[in-house]
Parts: C-alpha cells; structure tokens; sequence
C-alpha cells in the first residue's frame, strides 16, 4: 500500500507533464494503462531479483497486483481526459473572454464563483507561468474551487465503488465474465516470472521495443531509418486512394500498426474483434451513402455518437434484465441482512445502497447549489451513471483496449431531449462546467475509474485477496491520486505556464464555454432526427442480442456497435484489431487452443515492449525537458 500510494504521487508528476503540459504522450487513452503497465514491469523485474537475494522481503503476486489496482485506480481521475480538463475549465473563461465573444457579458454572472477563478492576476500568472503556487496568494483563490470540485470527485468515487459493490457478485461470481485486460497482469506477475523464461515472450518484447526505441532515435537523430507504426504522422491512410465522390467522404482511415494495440487484440474475442470492425466499416459507408443522396450536409450526420449511445443503453437494458435476480436479492439484503451471506463481500448491501443514496442527495444539492433544477440534476446524474455502468460492462466482459462514445455526452443528450429553453441558464451552466467529467468531446469516457475498480476485485478473487482489503486499498489510491493530482497541477502550470500545445487545459476550457454560450446565444429545439436515430440503434441492438441468444453462430456483438460507431477511437485500433483477429483465427482453426496458448506469451510481449519503450522516451522528455517521440 505504501509503495502504490508513493508511485502514485509520481504517476501524476509524471502524467502532469506529458500528458496534460506537453501533451507528447498519451499514457492513460489505452486500457491498461501504459504508464500502470511499465511501472508494474519495472517493479516485478526488480522483485524477482530480490527474491533472489533476500527471498523474505520479496512481494508476492497479491502484493504485485495489489500495487497494479492502485495505480490503475488512481490514474484514472488524474489522467488525460479528467482532471487536466478541470484545470483549464476553472480561469479558462476568464482568460479568454473577448468582445467578439462576449462572454463577460453573457456567461460572467452565471458562473458560481465557488467553482472558478476570477482574480485577473491569479488568472494571468496561471497561463503565463513563472510563478510558485505556493507564495503570492495564490492559494485563497484557488483554495474554494479545489475543495469544491473535490466533494464532487470523492462523491463520485463513492458512488462507482457503492454500484461496484452491488454489482462485483453477479459479474465476477455468478457470470464469471473473463475480464481479457487483467490477463496481461496476471501474466506479468504469476508464479515468479516465469513467463519471463519462454523465448516467444521476448521474441514479441524485442520486436516492440526494437521498433520504439529505433523510431525514438530517429526522431533526434533524423539521418536514422524509420519504422512506420502510425504514431506522430508517419503512418499511411487509406483515404490517399479514395479521392472521388462518393469515396472520399470515407474520410481518414489510417494503417497504424501498434505493438501494444496488437497485443491486446489478441486477448480480445474474435467476435467482439470481427464486430468492432463490421460496424467500423458500416460507418464508412455510412458516410459514402450519406454523399451518395446528400444528406451528409443535414447537421450531425451519421450520428454516430447517438448510435453507439443507443446502442449502449440497448446492451445495458439487456445486462440489466439478466441480472433482475441479484437486484431482487441485493434487494431483500437491503431490507434483512444476511452477515453470513454478505461475510465476503466488500460492504455490506444494505452499507452500499444507503451510502449510494446519500453521495447522490449530496451530489444533487451540490448541482442544486450551483443553479440546477432538481430534475435536471437528476436525469444528468442517471444518463451519466447509465453510460459509465455500460462501459465498466463492456470492460468486464469484452476489454476493448479503446473504448469511448464520442460527441454524446450526458450534456449533449439532454440537450437533444429537452431543447435549450426548457432546461433553462442554471441547467446549462452547470451541464458545461461538468462537461470535464465526460472527458473530451470527440472521445468522451476513455478513461473512467469504475472499469478499474471492477477489474482490481476480479484481480483479487482469482488470487486471493480479500474484497474488503480490496476495497481499502482502492479507496487510499483514489484519495491519493485525487489530492495529488489537485495540488501538483495548479503547482506545476503556475511554474511552468500554460504552452499552445497543453491542449487539454485548452480544450477542457474552451469546450465548456463553447458549449455554454452557444447554447445560450442559439437556443436549440429538440433534436428529434438525433433522437430517433438513437432510438433505432437501441433496437437494432436489441436485436442483435436477440439473434445471439437465439444462434451461436451469430458474430456480430452487442459491444462492437458501441466501439465501431465511435468517432475518432476505431480509426486508430481498427487495422490493429484487424491483424490481431486473424492471427488468432488462424491459430485456432489450424492449431487449435493449444496453439492459442502457445502464442499468448508472444503478445503479451508486444504488450510489455512497447509499455517499456513507450514510457522510456517520455521519461526522457522530463529530463531533455522537450518533446519526444511517442508512439499513440
């Protein structure tokens, strides 16, 4: 616990300046995390040889991974698309209001002054830098916000270990569902390295980290050969031979050839592989019926974001309806419980449903406090709880190394539902300056805490670690990663300054005003073409589920719509999954499981090669103090 919590505090140093400063990496967009990858790496390699010299004070695999749920769990808030986001979104407004925009005038006396920086010289020293956090009074105008903003992520963190809590039976014990992601950590960590001895493991490693570390090279050193993976540009894109209507409405459609992408879409299952891409590809044509017909001009088309949102309310419905029976007993728990039935579980049902309850009346009066009706709080807390339960879901189940519904937001569906006017200034204002939590627009919940958090209790029921110690340990890793991120970051932007290229400060920023004063200046009716295509992929869904219920056969899966539709995200995984599906086709139609098995080490050491590498040049860049290469 010591150690995870200490790496921790590093973790977001670290992430600090390459993720959300220098924006060069992009550690924490992949699932696992690159940066929880390499570290548990370095730490099991220097574990084995303790075990060598002094065999007591070795960890053991429930120590390793004891380590891996700690950071896994505490990157998450701190990593790319959260908190970085809220750094900006606090004195962004303030910065950047002009009289062309106008936002003094339109968005000034909306915003609470409890969740935003206002004092012009704490704004200005904020984006120019050169100034310690700690002296110059800086601190009483932050000191508000942070607390603020703090109450809502630890509600919120309660909230998702309360619906793990309820959930961790059905999905881990009842269904065993196979969790693929934690595959790689087991790996990393069981029975003493040994996967360490099998020579196609460094095969796989030798060949990622070889070409990482020859395209890092290059980049200082530009008379060096290269090879081309996709990464920073250097990738090829199929659009170059899709020039003419209606082909070049396709858009991009890049052959990138990551290592790390790879290796983890082999463990994936060749269905949810084959499906993510079938409706990838469904989206590109799509798009060419769309320039076909001409109705690629009508505003939001193809909806892909109201797709995969439907299609993941249709996958939760379904997840939901077979689960009634553990409802219904968590239920009867709640009302009469049962210690000896409950004895190893990590709280009690009847502790979880009352602590749910009241981290949501506390999160609703916090929204309430800032300006929003009671009902619009509450349709924003479920849509919002609704796609995260879907996603951990698909996690569990499926562990696509990317998973994200982009431009749907819980802001942008309530807009598309209720129009402008009938949610009224408060409703929206609020909605903006929560915009961060969804992460950024175009890749909307790529990084979530809860999926990590179902994924430790899984960890620890296939090697033995109690759930209650689980949870422990979880809970310490948020509020250190949570703190941690919440005073390194407003520390290190006042030292270093706000770059051009620290987007996602800007972006956190300019999303949510954007959004705000758009809405405010253009009010919107309901959107009910948006609407209606979400409503046909939740059927479309349903009936996907359905046929595979009724036919084994059937290859394509409910999750694969989600992923495949999703803007931005299967345009860099979709070649990976591709080459990975027909590896492992061909693996098991020709050798069998065997040879399935025989092969994993292989990609696992892709997996492990570029983690090493990948983390190895940004390391670099902390030292060089400039950018680097970098492989996503």
């Amino acid at each position: 616990m010591l150690i995870g919590a200490l790496l921790i505090i590093a973790n977001s140093y670290w992430l600090a300046y390459v993720e959300m400063l220098w924006h060069t990496a992009h550690l924490t967009h992949v699932n696992p995390s690159v940066n929880v990858v390499f570290v548990v790496l370095m730490i099991t390699w220097l574990n084995m040889v303790l075990r060598r010299v002094a065999p007591q004070a070795a960890l053991s695999q429930q120590d390793l991974l004891i380590v891996y749920g700690m950071l896994a769990v505490g990157s998450a808030f701190s990593g790319h698309d959260c908190i970085p986001r809220l750094m900006g979104l606090m004195p962004y407004a303030f910065r950047f209001a002009t009289p062309e925009n106008d936002w003094e005038a339109l968005l000034f006396h909306h915003l609470p002054e409890w969740l935003v920086i206002s004092d012009p010289k704490t704004v200005n020293d904020f984006f120019e830098g050169g100034v310690n956090f700690f002296n110059g009074g800086y601190i009483q105008h932050w000191m508000v916000p942070i607390l603020s903003w703090s109450v809502v992520i630890f509600l919120l963190m309660l909230i998702f270990f309360c619906l793990t809590a309820i959930l961790r039976r059905q999905w881990v014990t009842q269904e065993k569902l196979a969790y693929p992601i934690i595959q790689i950590p087991l790996e990393i960590t069981s029975q003493g390295g040994i996967i360490f001895s099998n020579r196609l493991l460094w095969m796989g490693f030798g060949i990622a980290a070889g070409i990482n570390l020859l395209n890092g090279l290059e980049f200082f050193f530009p008379v060096l050969p290269t090879i081309p993976v996709g990464a920073q540009g250097d990738g090829f894109d199929l659009n170059v031979y899709f020039t003419q209507k209606p082909w070049n409405a396709m858009g991009s459609m890049p052959l990138r050839l990551h290592p790390y992408l790879i290796g983890l879409g082999f463990i994936l299952p060749v269905d949810l592989s084959f499906s993510c891409l079938f409706f990838y590809m469904m989206k590109k044509a799509q798009l060419m019926f769309g320039s076909m017909v001409g109705v690629v001009m009508v505003p939001g088309y193809p909806f892909s974001g109201e797709q995969g949102a439907g299609a993941l309310f249709a996958l939760l419905v379904v997840v939901c309806w077979g689960s009634r029976k553990h409802f219904a007993m968590v239920l009867a728990r709640v009302i009469r419980p049962n210690p000896a039935e409950e004895a190893d579980e990590a709280i009690s049902y009847r502790a979880a449903v009352i602590t749910l309850g009241i981290c949501l009346l506390l999160l609703m009066s916090f929204c309430v406090r800032g300006g929003m009706s009671i009902w619009g709080c509450a349709i924003f807390i479920t849509f919002y709880l609704l796609i995260v339960v879907g996603l951990t879901r698909m996690r569990a189940e499926l562990g696509p190394p990317i998973h994200s519904i982009g431009f749907v937001t819980p802001q942008y569906l309530m807009v598309s539902i209720f129009g402008t006017r009938r949610l009224g200034t408060g409703n929206l204002t609020i909605l903006s300056l929560m915009n961060w939590l969804s992460g950024a627009s175009y890749a909307s919940f790529r990084t979530h805490p809860m999926p990590d958090q179902m994924e430790a209790f899984k960890l620890g029921a296939r090697t033995g670690i109690r759930n209650r110690t689980m949870l422990i340990v979880l809970i310490i890793a948020s509020i250190v990663g949570i703190e941690s991120s919440l005073i390194l970051y407003p520390y290190i932007i006042h030292k270093e300054g706000v770059a051009a290229g620290s987007e996602q400060i800007h972006s956190g920023g300019m999303e949510a005003y954007t959004f705000l004063s758009s809405q405010l200046v253009n009010p919107k009716e309901t959107d009910a073409l948006a609407m209606s295509v979400l409503g046909l992929a939740f059927v479309l869904n349903l009936g996907i589920m359905l046929l595979r219920a009724r036919f084994v056969w059937c290859p394509l899966h409910p999750a694969g719509y989600v992923i495949g539709v999703a803007p931005g995200t299967t345009d860099q995984i979709w070649f990976p999954l591709m080459v990975a599906m027909i590896a492992k086709w061909l693996l098991l139609k020709h050798g069998g499981i065997k040879a399935y098995r025989r092969a994993i080490p292989f990609f696992v050491g892709l997996v492990l090669g570029e983690a090493l590498m990948g983390c190895f040049w940004p390391m670099v860049s902390l030292v060089l103090r400039s950018s680097v290469y970098s492989w996503i």
